[in-house]
């Protein structure tokens, strides 16, 4: 490469200019806790950190004692700040150093093969080594009798500086296909290698043979930053320097450290991809850069025998410093690491012996704020037995303790309880951390068990004669192929062919229930298949990058793509070249099937698969299966994910169920031959399937991880399709009804607290699917107009009922209604005759409401001036807070509101009242408190309710501000 004289002058001009600028006061002391971590009188060196865990060299077993000299028998340990646990990694009696981990894996270079030479030089045979920690087994990375050092870990892929060719190249190793890749080439030295997700990063070297600028022989080597973007296979140099060191990547931003032109001193410097841009962070005596998110930390030495860990905020352009004189080691630390809120560093070594681990904790992680209780249950009613899932809403919690009220406790965060026998039960979640501990309490109510009639068994098993009520809705009406359709919430999302070869030119369409439109959401001319949404975030299986097309075919390379609604912004979230299908999506967590372990399955020519996931919020990929699964092309794979658990279909070994938060894997394998689940869907603690592979002629079973039961919900042997599970409620095709020869079927539902069984569609025209169900509200493909459409059924428990019956704009109506009354009226007026009921108007100020028919009028809640004139046998119920009643008056007259107005849902009119009598009775007993937890127990229920909508928002929002009333009054008193 030729330099130009005039830009070198020039460049070393302003450099020496702008570093006259540069003072050299000391930083800010930034706000945090300084911990020390380990306190072994022996040396330890090059630390790294990822999340909870600590790693670095050890010279404790043999180790020369010093870190430039890994000589001796240095070894890898590692600390657990979860457990405040630490354990060797390495036992091997020869060097083992410069570790650095990502996730469960942890590299370092080592010298048990033929290792020698110094750390600035190494010679002989070093070699790369992988420790994983979740199976415990040490897999040595490279072979070749050379030199390998300096390795860096990112996800799957391992980087090091190799000297196998006769100067220093950097290669990679793909964990996930065991593969070897040399990413350099040039005949220069390049070295340092650091990754970060597609982009590896080194140091290389350039040349000067022009004695103009290289003056003397130190100039005649410069050093520049080069970085290789393994998704598009291209190298970027970035100008170069006369030395630079230790680069470090986040991102698309890379610091190194850096000499300036006249080899005087050093600076931190930062380049931005994405801007072409750089900055000069810090000069004069700086080492050891890294970089985390918009922070930046390296040691620098003032002048005054210290070196000082220093921070940049990239953000706020702040710079502040970490040691502090006194604390530890007169507030020195070298080769600082950083993740998160956390630094860590070691101190310098002088020539003597210098040991610990040092840790800065910034404040913003210092201390979570006190925790608050809250809670959901996805029922709060229902038939002995009834099994009831509470889902923790908790913030800052870190240990949960449910009391269930009957005896029962539990200490999971989303636990699934029975309630066998009949009563209302007061349950209590109490929640702590650190700061302390909160409650929340609530009540359900269990019915005696219903006892089934002709067409119901206690097995659940039925003849589904019986038809649900609701509202079907044709989605989609475009004439084309439409399939797959998954919802949440209001939106609906499928796999749709209009654009092109039904076969291979599949695209991502979305619904939205609320406003009644239909969003294209991927648009390029390849295969997207299989959506899932959660949120604002919907994920498929993408064929744009080297897949089959087929949607039958999932071999070659699929990848994993998702949109997110709220910044109109698609991500591919795997690039590895092998195949990544079915994805799902439970908030922040990916979860797909995977097959670039399929040679390490047992060699029956089909190959295997893996479940992998990927986090959003850290941006981390994890393997979360063991060992690779076998794939027999006979039976259908499956995963899915509800809050923290995984499960996954494993053929003959049973089903997986992987814990997030305890990181476990439970294999459960006594489902017996008839009880080999197949398109697996979960909801709770509740696993759904079906016992034939294919879907076809098979029944639909349900397991219970919290009661390790089984239960078949089918009898006919007719299910077809995969079943879907929301709560209480389990979907399925069915063909018992259904003599059509081109497998059209009929829709049915059971819910488990009722144990009925109902038929959902009239007709059979349910394409052999997988339907989706969310609350109240269930989508299938359905091809009765010749075509495959997305068809929505809405349970009539969803719909909203009318709060004022037949009620006019004017308020004047006839027959039997219910008007709900003006809470803000001054001047009101109500007048009624016959027996009917009477809300006023919620927002009337001077109307009149005048009903003819049978009625009864509850006049207007806090009206000051209004009359209320009734003739016939009509009642008037009086204002039911007012002011000049006592909390337990109040709280009759709203029971009496709840039992007298409120027309739907029988079981939550018992619950409302019940928890209405549960406070009445702490009120009479002087309980106060307590009786305010009831209310606002009763106010969460209406919420729910009305979130629901199995209550009318007007109806709702009157028991929601009655019962805010009553509790001012209590706390009042």
């Amino acid at each position: 490469m030729k330099i130009n004289k005039r830009t070198a002058i020039c460049f070393g001009i302003f450099l020496v200019l702008f570093m006259m600028t540069v003072g050299n006061a000391a930083a800010v002391q930034e706000e945090g806790i300084r911990t020390r971590i380990i306190s072994n009188e022996a040396e330890q060196g090059n630390p790294d950190i990822d999340g909870d865990r600590i790693v670095w060299q050890d010279s404790r077993n043999g180790g020369s004692g010093y870190s430039w000299d890994p000589t001796g028998n240095w070894d890898i340990y590692m600390y657990d700040l979860s457990t405040s646990t630490e354990t060797q990694i390495t036992t091997n009696e020869s060097c083992q150093t410069n570790p650095a981990i990502y996730g469960d894996k942890i590299v370092w270079q080592d010298s048990r093969n033929g290792g020698s030479g110094d750390y600035w030089d190494p010679t002989g045979n070093w070699d790369i080594y992988m420790y994983d920690i979740s199976t415990s087994t040490e897999t040595q990375i490279t072979t070749n009798e050379s030199c390998q050092t300096n390795p860096a870990i990112y996800g799957d892929k391992i980087v090091w500086q190799d000297d196998r060719n006769g100067n220093r190249d950097i290669y990679m190793y793909d964990l996930s296909t065991s593969t070897e890749t040399r990413i350099t080439t040039n005949e220069s030295n390049q070295s340092e290698p650091v990754i970060y997700g597609d982009k590896i990063v080194w140091v290389d070297e350039l040349r000067i043979d022009d004695p103009e600028i290289a003056v003397d022989p130190y100039f005649s080597i410069n050093n520049f930053i080069c970085v290789y973007d393994l998704s598009t296979s291209t190298e970027t140099r970035l100008p170069s320097g006369l030395r630079i060191w230790n680069p470090s990547i986040y991102g698309d931003i890379i610091v190194w450290d850096q000499e300036d032109s006249i080899a005087d001193n050093n600076m931190i410097v930062m380049y931005d991809l994405s801007t072409s841009t750089s900055n000069m962070i810090a000069i004069e005596r700086t080492a050891s850069p890294d970089i985390y998110k918009d922070r930046i930390v390296w040691t620098q030495n003032y002048g005054d025998f210290r070196n000082h860990v220093l921070m940049y905020n990239i953000s706020t352009f702040t710079q502040t410093e970490l040691t502090a004189e006194g604390v530890h080691e007169s507030g020195s630390g070298s080769l600082p690491a950083i993740y998160g809120d956390r630094i860590v560093w070691v101190p310098p070594n002088n020539g003597i012996n210098t040991s610990g681990i040092y840790m800065f904790t910034l404040a913003s992680a210092e201390v979570p704020e006190s925790p608050v209780a809250d809670f959901a249950t996805n029922v709060s009613e229902g038939s002995a037995p009834l099994s009831v899932q509470f889902s923790d809403l908790s913030k800052n919690a870190v240990s949960f303790n449910w009391d269930f009220g009957d005896g029962a406790n539990s200490t999971e965060k989303n636990p699934v309880h029975t309630y066998s026998t009949a009563g209302i039960y007061t349950f209590n979640l109490t929640v702590t951390n650190e700061n302390g501990t909160n409650s929340k309490l609530a009540t359900i109510n269990v019915a005696e068990k219903t006892v089934p009639d002709d067409n119901e068994t206690d097995e659940g098993e039925g003849t589904g004669n019986e038809t649900e009520e609701g509202t079907e809705t044709r989605i989609t009406t475009n004439g084309s192929c439409q399939m797959w359709p998954v919802i949440y919430e209001d939106r609906i999302v499928w796999m749709d062919f209009r654009n092109g070869d039904q076969y291979l030119n599949g695209d991502i369409y979305m619904y939205n229930i609320s406003t009644s439109t239909e969003t294209q959401i991927t648009t390029n001319g390849s295969n997207q298949m299989w959506p899932d949404i959660y949120g604002d975030r919907i994920v498929w299986q993408d064929s744009r990058n080297g897949g089959s097309g087929y949607s039958w075919d999932r071999t070659e390379n699929w990848d994993i793509y998702m949109y997110d609604l709220s910044t109109s912004t698609e991500t591919r979230i795997t690039t590895n070249e092998s195949s990544q299908t079915h994805p799902v999506i439970y908030e922040d967590r990916i979860v797909w099937l995977d097959e670039r372990n399929s040679g390490s399955a047992p060699d029956d020519g089909y190959g295997g698969f893996d479940v992998y996931m990927y986090n959003l919020s850290t941006k981390k990929e994890t393997r979360i299966t063991k060992s690779t699964i076998p794939l027999n092309p006979d039976m259908r794979s499956s995963v899915n994910i509800y809050d923290n658990k995984i499960v996954c279909y494993m053929g003959p070994y049973g089903i997986s169920v992987y814990n997030l938060s305890t990181r476990q894997e439970n294999v459960i394998s006594d489902l017996q031959s008839d009880l080999q689940l197949y398109n697996l869907a979960i909801s709770g603690n509740r696993i759904v399937g079906t016992n034939d592979w294919e879907g076809r002629e098979g029944d639909v079973y349900m397991y219970d991880l919290s009661t390790a039961t089984k239960t078949k919900i089918t009898a006919n042997g007719s299910a077809y399709g995969g079943p879907d599970i929301s709560g209480n409620r389990i979907v399925w095709p069915d063909r018992r009804n259904s003599d059509d020869p081109f497998n059209r079927f009929v829709l049915y539902m059971y819910d488990t607290f009722t144990s009925t069984e109902t038929q959902i569609t009239s007709n059979a025209s349910v394409a052999w699917s997988y339907p989706s169900i969310y609350g109240n509200r269930i989508v299938w493909e359905d091809v009765r107009n010749g075509n495959s459409d997305i068809y929505m059924f809405t349970l009539d428990s969803a719909e909203v009922p009318t709060p004022d019956g037949n009620e006019t704009d004017e308020g004047n109506g006839t027959g039997n209604e219910t008007q709900v009354p003006d809470n803000n009226s001054d001047n009101g007026a109500g007048n009624g005759t016959g027996n009917g009921t009477q809300v006023p108007d919620n927002n009337s100020d001077n109307g009149a409401g005048n009903e003819t028919g049978n009625e009864t009028q509850v006049p207007d809640n806090n009206s000051d001036n209004g009359t209320s004139n009734g003739t016939g046998n009509g009642t008037q119920v009086p204002d039911n807070c007012s002011a000049e009643l006592m909390p337990l008056d109040n709280m009759q007259a709203l029971k009496e509101y709840v039992e007298c107005t409120y027309e739907c849902h029988e079981n939550t009119k018992i619950g409302l009242a019940s928890l209405l009598d549960t406070s009445m009775c702490y009120c009479e007993n002087g309980e106060d408190e307590k009786a305010v937890s009831m209310l606002n127990s009763f106010i969460h229920l209406a919420e729910k309710m009305k979130e629901c909508k199995q209550v009318s928002t007007n109806e709702a929002d009157y028991m929601i501000r009655e019962a805010k009333k009553i509790i001012d009054q209590l706390e009042a008193n």
